[in-house]
């Protein structure tokens, strides 16, 4: 009977063990697919500027870095109260130690930038202009160009420049003072030979510069000024040194009527970077995107992620009013392309190839832009006045220039756009205009080809020619002659093209 209940009780402690190791194993949870490691990849992007330097600049200068300085939204700068009389548009008197203006129409939009071989400005002891006490002024070492820019928005006349510069011993003692109405996209000289009157170490001299026939500045929606110093003549003063010898600047002003009749300038510009990177196996499309920019920017970081490969890249960016032609669908390389209505005759137009592109960690490349356009400027030589001419339309006779930066086979594009109008506002100061002519990165000249109607001030048609050229991107092209001229006479235009520009070459026809 105890061998009975022994067994008994052994089993009833065993069962739940036996039950236990009947059950089937629980399965193994899956484990979640490792993600791909993904790479930050960051481009450095340089060598995109608006400016360009003026067709056969007397005083040549190696460039350096560019420093730009623009006022913020919200500055210390005076009120301006609209008045039907002369006063202050713009007044600088570097006081504070900073490049805000003390009065301005536009604080938000009014800048001064410099090249030169300091890039940080210096303020030192100034010139007194009543009601400003003498305080600081403007002091840059090295300075090869210095640029004020100035909205118009509101401003019914402007009358005069004025401001006050020195130097020191070793510094320059002349200076070529230009002017720019399209955004300093070109330059018209103002005065090539401003020599100082007192040479001695940052001696005061006065300049006065009247602006008041210049028509065409007062049809602008901004005004720039640019001065380049020079060696001249020495005097009491030091041998030159372009890279030491300090220029000062005080009392910059700019005088005018400001009634606020006009109406507020546009801000609608489009400041955009787009990029494409392409698998190098297969050249499928791995990423692609767009971001805006500050164009006054010195430099532009774009940073994305891609996965451990081999690839390839191409960048572009736009200043300008008018979105770029693009594919809507891309899928492969050579699918891609570039235009540009010819009417967004101011764009800025920029780009460049990265071939490879090795990503197996976070990495980082310098890439440097180059244009994309080139300038077409129409320079006319007529002696008589040209004031009754109101209107130039110019219609591209040429295709419409697409871009392949992969594929060699032509694409092309629908630009309804292919007219640019100007009002003109001649005088024998003036009689030029200019535009942007976007290209593309080519190897061999296109051909251009332009029709040119000639209105005066009733709308009625004065002349009509047509000139032509091959160019590359990156080409400052000039065609000078006269504008006027009896209808069965030839046109004599003489072509000038600056490539790089700094090189020049002319070709008459």
């Amino acid at each position: 009977m105890k061998t009975l209940l022994y067994k008994s009780c052994l089993l009833f402690l065993l069962f739940p063990f036996l039950f236990l190791s009947c059950e089937k194993p629980a399965p193994q949870l899956p484990t979640k697919p490792q993600e791909e490691t993904l790479h930050t990849v960051r481009f450095k992007l340089k060598g995109f500027s608006t400016s360009i330097t003026p067709l056969a600049s007397p005083h040549s200068l190696s460039l350096s870095r560019l420093s730009s300085h623009g006022a913020p939204s919200l500055v210390s700068a005076m009120p301006l109260e609209p008045s039907p009389q002369e006063q202050y548009v713009y007044f600088w008197s570097f006081n504070e130690e900073n490049l805000l203006p003390d009065i301005a129409i536009n604080t938000s939009s009014a800048s001064i930038s410099f090249q030169a071989a300091d890039t940080s400005p210096g303020f030192t002891a100034g010139y007194g202009l009543s009601p400003y006490p003498a305080g600081r002024s403007l002091s840059l070492k090295g300075l090869q160009s210095l640029v004020i820019t100035m909205p118009l928005t509101g401003v019914s006349e402007i009358s005069k420049l004025a401001f006050d510069v020195g130097s020191s011993g070793t510094g320059p003692k002349n200076f070529s003072l230009y002017f720019s109405t399209d955004n300093g996209n070109s330059y018209t000289l103002l005065s090539a030979d401003n020599q100082f009157a007192n040479t001695k170490d940052n001696a005061r001299n006065s300049y006065e510069f009247n602006l008041s026939d210049l028509r065409t500045i007062i049809q602008a929606q901004r005004l720039t000024i640019k001065i380049e110093p020079f060696e001249g003549e020495r005097g009491d003063a030091n041998d030159f040194d372009p890279n030491r010898g300090t220029f000062k600047l005080d009392n910059f002003r700019l005088s005018g009527i400001y009634n606020q009749d006009r109406p507020e300038e546009s801000t609608d510009n489009i400041s955009k970077i787009h990029y494409f990177i392409f698998n190098a196996d297969d050249h499928l499309l791995a990423l692609q995107g767009s971001t805006t920019f500050n164009p006054s920017d010195e430099g532009v970081d774009l940073s994305f992620k891609l996965s451990s490969g081999s690839y390839y890249a191409f960048i572009t960016s736009n200043v300008s009013k008018a979105e770029l032609l693009l594919p809507q669908v891309l899928t492969t390389a050579s699918d891609l392309y570039l235009s540009n209505h010819f009417s967004n005759h101011d764009a800025h137009i920029f780009g460049a190839h990265i071939p490879h592109l090795e990503v197996n960690s976070n990495t980082q490349i310098d890439v440097s832009l180059k244009r994309y356009f080139s300038q077409v400027k129409f320079e006319f030589t007529d002696e008589e006045d040209l004031a009754h001419v109101r209107k130039i339309s110019i219609h591209s006779e040429h295709a419409p220039l697409v871009y392949t930066p992969f594929s060699t086979s032509p694409s092309s594009v629908e630009d309804e756009a292919t007219n640019i109008v100007f009002y003109p506002l001649f005088n024998s100061d003036h009689k030029s205009l200019s535009f942007n002519q976007f290209i593309g990165d080519v190897s061999n000249p296109v051909e251009l080809g332009y029709i040119v109607n000639v209105y005066d001030e009733d709308d009625t048609l004065l002349r009509t020619f047509t000139v032509s050229s091959s160019i590359k991107n990156n080409v400052q092209l000039l065609f000078k002659g006269k504008l006027l001229v009896d209808a069965d006479k030839q046109n004599q235009f003489q072509i000038e093209w600056n490539q790089a520009w700094d090189d020049n070459r002319t070709e008459t026809f």
